[in-house]
């Protein structure tokens, strides 16, 4: 569930911050790579994807991955290295190992993806590139509310 809480609330917050820049966000969208067919968590494009079934990848400014325990290789390694191979400039990965968010920002210098900024829960994740953005990744999550009516 906590994979599904984060695949609905991230790409909502993110597009709102997005469009102000002039992005468009999509959760788990068909991107095409040559031959090659990815669904990244989270895309990020330069223009609508609206009214296609696939985009091409050089439209994407930001691919993101939320960690899954059974494809942990996957998401950590082989898909940035696929993103970056291709010229993605930027790659988001949220992990949510042991129940505590925390989210990564990497930009491709030199055909690689380099740390640029990173939070866990009960902090800030504060992005500038590629459009201004932040938020505690703990809200990421489903919480029931503390306190109240029980």
């Amino acid at each position: 569930m906590d994979h599904q809480s984060v695949e609905r609330e991230l790409p909502y917050v993110l597009h709102r911050a997005a469009r102000k820049a002039g992005f468009w966000v999509y959760p788990e969208i068909n991107v095409i790579s040559g031959d090659d067919l990815f669904t990244p968590d989270i895309v990020v494009l330069r223009k609508s994807g609206g009214g296609r079934t696939t985009v091409p990848i050089a439209e994407a400014v930001l691919l993101g991955e939320i960690v899954s325990p059974g494809n942990r290789r996957k998401d950590v390694i082989d898909r940035p290295r696929e993103y970056a191979a291709v010229g993605v400039p930027f790659f988001l990965r949220v992990d949510l190992r042991n129940r505590v968010p925390t989210m990564a920002l990497l930009e491709l210098v030199d055909g690689e993806y380099r740390p640029l900024a990173a939070a866990a829960a009960g902090s800030t994740f504060a992005m500038r590139e590629p459009f201004e953005f932040s938020i505690d990744p703990a809200e990421l999550l489903d919480e029931e509310e503390s306190g109240g009516e029980g």
